[in-house]
């Protein structure tokens, strides 16, 4: 099995749709991978040599924040927001109070949910 970023791609996927299971590439950015690489967007993960597999590892590695360090990264935004004192801030450090509380919002308990 393939593996880019040490995320496992699926063989029978065509090679951009399988690409959006790194954490950090969506639809744009993993076409955009495909064409810089020089992958067409038709061909299956299974059909890429790995000389093109090691050429697009690579290149997510030196263009784009993906996986754990973008995980990192957010999780620091966020804690500097919380630290500053900012609405965005403040709203994450609600949302996980009601988490914890298990107050946290679903369809089963808004007010609609209740009237029928």
């Amino acid at each position: 099995m393939v593996q880019i970023q040490r995320v496992a791609l699926f063989p029978n996927a065509a090679f951009h749709i399988a690409l959006r299971r790194v954490f950090g590439l969506g639809r744009s950015t993993s076409l955009q991978v495909a064409e810089a690489c020089g992958i067409s967007k038709d061909l299956k993960v299974k059909d890429i040599k790995e000389t093109y597999l090691q050429k697009v590892a690579s290149y997510i590695e030196a263009n784009f924040v993906t996986g754990d360090a973008l995980r990192r990264q957010i999780r620091e935004n966020v804690a500097a927001e919380v630290a500053i004192n900012s609405q965005r801030g403040m709203h994450h450090v609600r949302m996980s109070r009601q988490t914890k509380a298990g107050l946290q919002r679903s369809p089963l308990f808004t007010k609609d949910a209740k009237r029928q």
